[in-house]
């Protein structure tokens, strides 16, 4: 009977280890279960985050090509600018020779003016003189008759 009452403690005794490691596998597949459901939760997450990125990405992309756009564009724009700024000195050019021309052409006819006024004023002159020596004789002509 000691042998039954040994082996009975001894079943007993492995029940209780039995309950307590089914316990404690219970506890850690509580444990993996959370943590299953937190690395599910994590992946989610990232799968949501890779995803942002992609979309941020994509929209760099398409604002940093839409920025090559604008510097073709102001480059160009540069480029009429300066054929335009080319364009309006030559223009300049020409018609300050176009004004210098006309100034020279004005001038030799005011040098020429200033000839013909002088000779009519020296006309004028010889003619006053004579209309005066005229005059005078004609009153002296008068007088003396």
């Amino acid at each position: 009977m000691e042998e039954k009452t040994i082996l009975a403690q001894i079943l007993q005794a492995l029940d209780l280890y039995a309950a307590d490691m089914r316990s404690q596998f219970e506890a850690l597949y509580e444990k993996f279960d959370s943590l299953h459901q937190q690395v599910q939760t994590l992946n989610e997450q990232t799968n949501m985050m890779n995803k942002r990125m992609e979309d941020m990405e994509r929209r760099m992309e398409e604002m940093d090509k839409r920025i090559g756009e604008m510097d073709k564009r102001i480059e160009e724009m540069d480029g009429r600018i300066e054929e335009m700024d080319g364009r309006f000195e030559r223009q300049i050019a020409q018609l300050e020779r176009t004004v210098n021309e006309r100034f020279e052409r004005l001038e030799a006819k005011l040098g020429h003016i200033r000839v013909e006024l002088a000779e009519t004023q020296e006309t004028v002159d010889f003619h006053s003189v004579k209309i005066a020596q005229h005059d005078r004789k004609i009153r002296h002509l008068l007088h003396t008759r």
